[in-house]
């Protein structure tokens, strides 16, 4: 059988090959990006250690002064890219116009960092939890798009998914509208956890990380429910 799904994959792919989502040219590898516009993509290289909020090339130490004075409730944000064009439209896109082969293409791309770079030495976490949408969100935009990135980093690395114990119970007001002060506010008491997660290594992945304020919230609820370690996994980091 699956030597069978495998034939059947490459006559698929030969006959509906691969198109860039950005040059809308056929793309020269396993999925619609192509090799050079895989390249312009806007790495994020430079990060604080904790938080992954992008600092100066020439910054000294390795935490931010935010991380210094407070230490967060999780114990590492890993972005992949700065959220900045060409990025910014993809996300966009994924997220207002049901661009769902945007969540398959940057999840990928996750898992590959997660795989090669970031957990190439170090044991990976045991759980993912996509971040939580409150279920009116969900209604009106048909999908959560943390999960869509999460499904292939899941299959990817075999980790197992969790989408069922984690609930954002609270509908609150649009993050982007609001000041950092304000977003705190926002999303105080916005999620539940319906299960102890005692002595779990978990990994929460959102699409972007502005002000951290959400994830912040989210994760002091896991690590109040017995989460030991709490990794973040996102595709974007706002500079």
């Amino acid at each position: 059988m699956q030597i069978k799904n495998h034939y059947l994959k490459k006559v698929l792919t030969w006959l509906l090959p691969f198109t860039c989502i950005l040059c809308s040219q056929p793309s020269d590898c396993d999925q619609d990006l192509c090799t050079p516009c895989l390249k312009s993509l806007p790495l994020l290289t430079k990060g604080c250690d904790c938080c992954a909020i992008p600092l100066p090339e020439n910054a000294q130490g390795w935490l931010c002064g935010q991380c210094l004075q407070k230490t967060p409730p999780f114990d590492v944000i890993h972005a992949l890219y700065k959220y900045q064009l060409p990025i910014t439209n993809l996300i966009l896109e994924l997220k207002f116009k049901q661009a769902l082969v945007n969540a398959k293409i940057l999840g990928e791309l996750l898992a590959q960092e997660i795989q090669n770079v970031w957990y190439k030495n170090k044991p990976l976490p045991n759980l993912i939890i996509p971040m939580p949408l409150h279920r009116q969100r969900l209604k009106e935009r048909g999908f959560n798009q943390a999960l869509e990135l999460a499904r292939p980093v899941a299959r990817k690395l075999k980790i197992p998914l969790n989408t069922i114990d984690c609930i954002r119970h609270q509908s609150t007001n649009p993050q982007a509208t609001l000041s950092a002060h304000e977003r705190q506010k926002n999303v105080k008491d916005a999620f539940s956890v319906a299960k102890s997660f005692a002595e779990e290594h978990i990994a929460v992945i959102d699409d972007v990380i502005t002000t951290g304020s959400t994830m912040t919230e989210f994760c002091s609820v896991l690590k109040r429910q017995g989460a030991k370690r709490i990794d973040v996994w996102c595709s974007a980091r706002v500079c």
